[in-house]
């Protein structure tokens, strides 16, 4: 699946004890994958806690097919830079209703993603 998610600075906050903390709204944005595309409405958010070494990341938000059902992803990861390039490695869930997405909430996902100018893309992929 491929996620290109729209993502705005809602808050900075230094000198926590476990580090500085950045939060970013979800905007909007898209999702397609094997069976599954739709929109991803403004909802949610993504945040960040920045270390010496990189940033975890703990990541909320909807997806709403294109038949109108809404599911919930989760995930969380890491971001580094690697050879001078952000690098981000992400594991999650979803959360889908009963009916015709339901085979998402035995899935545990896994992927990767790339800045991209206002937000963030992601390949995601299934253990099988």
């Amino acid at each position: 699946m491929v996620l290109d998610i729209r993502t705005r600075l809602r808050s900075n906050m230094t000198a926590m004890p476990l580090g500085d903390r950045t939060v970013f709204d979800i905007e909007g944005g898209s999702f397609e994958g094997s069976g599954l595309r739709g929109q991803i409405p403004p909802s949610g958010g993504d945040w960040l806690t920045r270390t010496a070494t990189g940033s975890r990341r703990d990541v909320r938000m909807l997806l709403q097919t294109d038949d109108g059902v809404t599911v919930l992803l989760r995930y969380s990861g890491r971001a580094s830079l690697r050879d001078g390039n952000p690098y981000i490695e992400i594991i999650g869930s979803f959360d889908a209703p009963e009916g015709r997405y339901a085979w998402l909430n035995d899935i545990q996902a896994f992927g990767l993603g790339t800045p991209v100018a206002n937000g963030v893309r992601y390949h995601l992929y299934r253990f099988r």
